[in-house]
């Protein structure tokens, strides 16, 4: 079952500067990294990065579908819903979507209003499941 997750929505983009970003989805985001910024490597970043994180949010008992960070980061972004098409064409907007399993099967549910939030915000989810490894223990 999923034990955890962590859900971002980023815009990347070439020339759009983040603050105009914000502008247009009506967002504050979380954090911004600057084209031409020094990532940690020594390498400089070639284009911008917004980014709206909500971290990692564990399940409760009341909610064990495994999508609680998506889901929150989902209501959070509610307030952009059908203002990415308004975005720069040098934008890509995407939500990032990772979740931590106790088994070697990751099963989680999105429902039906979850889905719908996620279509009414008009962008694509990347997502990650991480599986805890098998054990090679004979029981």
């Amino acid at each position: 079952m999923i034990q955890s997750g962590r859900a971002s929505l980023t815009v990347v983009s070439n020339e759009t500067d983040p603050a105009r970003v914000s502008e247009i989805l009506g967002l504050l985001p979380t954090s911004i990294k600057r084209r031409g910024s020094v990532r940690p490597s020594g390498r400089t970043l070639d284009h911008n990065v917004w980014t709206l994180d909500v971290g990692r949010s564990a399940n409760t008992d009341a909610d064990e579908t495994g999508t609680r960070a998506l889901h929150d980061l989902v209501s959070f972004a509610r307030p952009a819903a059908g203002k990415f098409p308004l975005l720069p064409s040098d934008c890509n907007a995407r939500i990032w979507w990772s979740t931590d399993s106790d088994s070697t099967q990751g099963g989680f549910v999105i429902s039906a209003d979850l889905a719908a939030n996620i279509a009414a915000l008009g962008i694509d989810v990347f997502a990650t499941v991480y599986l805890e490894e098998a054990s090679n223990n004979a029981e």
